[in-house]
């Protein structure tokens, strides 16, 4: 897993990036009272929500708090909660890995861009990633 100390700032764990928008989607309660019906299962549950090393541009913020909500909601209507862990294991080690390299990388990244600070939700610019780390080889 990529550790980000984008321009100095280190991301401290405070909250997952899925939070961060949309609170009409209110997330954070519905994972709340989800983990807590998981809770002999999946103990960590709420640890997993924390996403300190990741930083994510606007549309893919946008684009994993949606993917997320739409989730959480499957599992809601069916009263199925098994697969909560799989999604945020599949969510830690897959998409917001492949959401931060985007956001760094060309062709998205032209010079700079402002990243979320997937714990504080606080944006900030970053230089983008030069193209031999972007594309090795």
């Amino acid at each position: 897993m990529w550790t980000l100390a984008l321009g100095g700032i280190f991301l401290a764990a405070v909250e997952a990036c899925v939070f961060c928008r949309f609170p009409d989607r209110e997330l954070s309660g519905r994972l709340a009272r989800l983990c807590s019906q998981m809770e002999v299962q999946w103990k960590d549950c709420e640890v997993s929500w924390t996403f300190s090393a990741f930083a994510l541009d606007d549309a893919s913020l946008n684009k994993i708090t949606e993917k997320t909500h739409r989730v959480l909601r499957v599992m809601e209507i069916k009263g199925s909660l098994y697969s909560l862990p799989s999604y945020w294991q599949w969510l830690r080690k897959t998409k917001l890995q492949e959401y931060n390299r985007e956001a760094l990388c060309p062709p998205s990244c032209r010079g700079s861009t402002i990243l979320y600070n997937c714990s504080t939700c606080q944006g900030f610019e970053v230089y983008c990633w030069p193209r031999k780390r972007c594309f090795p080889g």
